[in-house]
């Protein structure tokens, strides 16, 4: 359910997220009234004032590798793009008609693009290989099997099935990327951390009914916008920042 709303709109999710910082924010006060009037006066029944830095600290060390590992995902998904193109450019260039004039290969990739585009890339959002394009990629493996009985030198068709190769390497891992989001109970790690980080403030402010409150609206401003700002690049290939596939729509 968590992996689904990262893929609403930039405003949506910001909306979303905002809506339930304000439900967290409102039971954290309701918990504040409630300690402030049960624990008024047992001062030896409440934590020291930093006590809650130990549980921001962990909501922090938490959201920060989840957070690294989105960047990281993201990282790698313009890489696998960026090498998928670039192996599509090769095959196209020595298949051109200017070079060698392989027809079969020229259809075979552009099928492949299409394929990848409307269907893998565009419906699926690489979610899982697609038969089209699967049937594309065996489309140019038997262009390059037909290459290999013409009088096509050794050396490009050699370096031409490298560059078949690095293609089939870069669309696995561009599914893989596709198919692997940051784990859910990652981001339920994230926020049930952050909720117990605003019972924690709540607590050490039992006795300051307005430093609870503005120590509880801070924090969750800044933990909304953080969520917020990670969650718009959770999914690398939906949502309203994404990677197209804009440089493979180029080459055809």
């Amino acid at each position: 359910m968590l992996i689904h709303a990262f893929s609403f709109d930039s405003l949506m999710l910001l909306a979303i997220i905002l809506i339930a910082g304000a439900v967290s924010y409102g039971l954290a006060v309701l918990i504040l009234r409630i300690m402030h009037r049960r624990l008024e006066g047992e001062g030896a029944r409440v934590p020291v004032p930093a006590y809650f830095t130990a549980v921001t600290t962990i909501w922090a060390l938490i959201f920060g590798f989840v957070a690294a590992e989105v960047w990281q995902m993201n990282n790698r998904a313009v890489e696998a793009s960026l090498a998928e193109r670039s192996s599509i450019q090769r095959l196209a260039g020595s298949a051109a008609v200017e070079a060698l004039d392989l027809f079969t290969l020229r259809v075979g990739l552009s099928d492949y693009v299409t394929a990848v585009t409307e269907d893998e890339w565009g419906a699926g959002a690489n979610g899982a290989p697609h038969p089209r394009a699967d049937a594309a990629v065996q489309a140019i493996r038997l262009a390059l099997l037909e290459a290999a009985r013409t009088n096509t030198p050794e050396p490009l068709l050699a370096k031409m099935i490298v560059d078949f190769d690095e293609l089939q390497d870069a669309r696995e891992l561009r599914l893989a990327i596709g198919q692997r989001h940051v784990a859910e109970l990652k981001w339920a790690l994230v926020v049930v951390l952050a909720l117990l980080s605003q019972i924690a403030i709540a607590f050490v402010h039992r006795d300051r009914l307005r430093a609870g409150r503005a120590a509880i609206a801070i924090f969750t401003v800044a933990a909304c916008l953080s969520i917020w700002l990670v969650a718009l690049h959770a999914s690398p290939y939906s949502g309203s920042v994404s990677i197209s596939a804009q440089n493979l729509t180029a080459l055809f």
